[in-house]
């Protein structure tokens, strides 16, 4: 048994625009993927906005980054977007070192953003 957050904890949120929020969980790996599919299937389908939070992911193995790029190239297909928000440190690393990061369309916060090369 997993003491981190399931998908399910914390659902997809409906918000104006067609915007749609889901927060993944600290451990996002195979056991959370099937969660995660199941609760993004409407706002897919609605061609809508799809802002998937990664601010608390410590883990994520191969699964799970395979379903965030399958959930984003099917938000394309239906019309929609989806963007990666406030990925965690971890998270961040662990897609840059598997070569999926920009490929999720990240939204990142000053803070997180690296500082480019000579500005310090």
């Amino acid at each position: 048994m997993t003491t981190s957050m399931s998908v399910a904890d914390r659902p997809a949120l409906s918000a104006p625009r067609g915007v749609h929020n889901i927060v993944l969980p600290h451990r996002f790996d195979i056991h959370e993927v099937a969660e995660f599919e199941s609760s993004i299937g409407l706002p897919i389908a609605a061609g809508s906005v799809l802002v998937v939070d990664a601010s608390v992911v410590r883990y994520m193995d191969r699964a799970g980054m395979d379903s965030l790029i399958e959930a984003r190239l099917r938000c394309i297909d239906h019309g929609g977007e989806m963007v990666l928000a406030e990925p965690s440190i971890a998270a961040r690393v662990i897609l840059e070192l598997s070569g999926r990061y920009d490929a999720l369309n990240p939204i990142e916060t000053a803070e997180q953003q690296p500082i480019p090369a000579g500005a310090a």
